[in-house]
């Protein structure tokens, strides 16, 4: 038992090393002003592959570091964040011998999306009333709106990258190693 625990911690902190790298350099511009990272699609593989409690740590722990530590001052995005991904993290499961073996895994990209689009929505709004953005938008709902197409653009390429991602880690068995 105390073996699982260690191994589970120890691809935990991998996940979310890996996770705070791929959204702090790796990263495509969405034509908006905004980047489509793959730290969302990798929380996904994380919740596909770690038990669900492991899971849920790394997409808080990954994201969260980035915004306390990015030098373009994204600290007040830190507690929507640890809110947001854990949540977003809980519509997959770790069940199964493949990540795309579920269909569960197969379809919760879509929960995920929403929840992900959803929620940073109502936080821009949030963080344009209390002064934190600024911006030339006429309020704080015209904030909101003026984010969604980046938001969009993230939870769609989020989806891409995670199909790609899983049905690579799928070919390779990894499920079996990690387990």
């Amino acid at each position: 038992m105390r073996k699982n625990k260690l191994k589970h911690g120890v691809y935990s902190a991998m996940f979310a090393a890996i996770i705070f790298v791929s959204i702090s350099f790796i990263s495509v511009p969405d034509g908006l002003g905004g980047v489509v990272h793959f730290g969302d699609a990798l929380i996904y593989i994380a919740a596909t592959t770690l038990p669900f409690p492991y899971a849920l740590i790394v997409a808080a722990l990954g994201p969260g570091l980035f915004n306390l530590l990015s030098p373009a001052g994204l600290v007040h995005w830190l507690p929507f964040t640890i809110i947001i991904k854990p949540l977003m993290a809980m519509c997959f499961t770790s069940k199964g011998e493949k990540i795309l073996g579920m269909k569960r895994n197969i379809i919760a990209p879509i929960f995920a999306g929403i929840i992900n689009t959803g929620l940073y929505f109502i936080a821009n709004v949030v963080l344009f009333s209390l002064g934190f953005l600024t911006g030339s938008h006429a309020g704080t709902w015209a904030a909101g709106i003026a984010a969604l197409p980046g938001l969009l653009i993230q939870s769609g390429g989020s989806v891409v990258f995670y199909f790609i991602i899983a049905h690579a880690l799928d070919r390779l068995k990894i499920k079996k190693r990690i387990a």
